[in-house]
């Protein structure tokens, strides 16, 4: 049986962002209406996160943001 996380894993629709660009996680699971980067839950995210498959937020006052780049560096390994 394939990985969950593998099939999930779409890094096609960051063509958008550029990979300097700094998202929140609402961008990254598609929580704001706009298509996910990853098809996971907001708990499953956080959950990679904390393992380290996922990169650590910057943050920037109360926000926590992701530079695309580091995400499609850890989709692509995930």
């Amino acid at each position: 049986m394939q990985n969950p996380t593998q099939r999930r894993a779409a890094p096609n629709n960051a063509a958008g962002f550029h990979p300097d660009a700094l998202v929140r996680a609402r961008q990254i699971i598609g929580e704001d209406g706009t298509p996910p980067l990853i098809s996971v839950g907001r708990t499953h995210f956080y959950a990679l996160v904390k393992e380290g498959r996922l990169p650590q937020p910057r943050k920037v006052g109360a926000m926590s943001l992701w530079r695309v780049g580091d995400l499609l560096d850890a989709f692509s390994k995930l």
